[in-house]
């Protein structure tokens, strides 16, 4: 269980002590989320890259890569689904998170009416 701070210094653990924790608790695991996501999308670049120059080495024979070429393929095909799925998600993601800043920064700015131009 986690520990509760007593965010408002007052020596009493309050519901606002507790909303705030909740709320730091909540920011926290996201994070920790997203350093999931990128570790696994930086694993399956890696397992990419060293497929391939496994497969390039003398090591393995031609006839073998030619066996194993439909296996190949799903491979490299999930592994980029991995990779595309975190960059997609990471842009979508921070697209929404932008138009929200941009809706709060434009709801609490005033908007000044303009004098209106005498016609000629």
């Amino acid at each position: 269980m986690a520990q509760i701070i007593d965010i408002d210094n007052d020596g009493k653990i309050g519901k606002k002590d507790i909303d705030g924790n909740s709320a730091l608790l909540e920011i926290q695991l996201r994070e920790e989320k997203a350093d999931s996501q990128r570790r696994m999308a930086w694993a399956a670049i890696i397992s990419m890259i060293v497929f391939t120059m496994f497969l390039f080495s003398p090591i393995i024979s031609d006839s073998r890569v030619q066996a194993l070429a439909d296996l190949l393929g799903l491979f490299y095909i999930a592994q980029a689904g991995v990779v595309g799925a975190y960059m997609g998600v990471t842009a979508w993601m921070s697209k929404g998170q932008s138009s929200v800043i941009s809706q709060i920064s434009t709801s609490s700015v005033k908007k000044v009416p303009q004098p209106q131009q005498p016609e000629i």
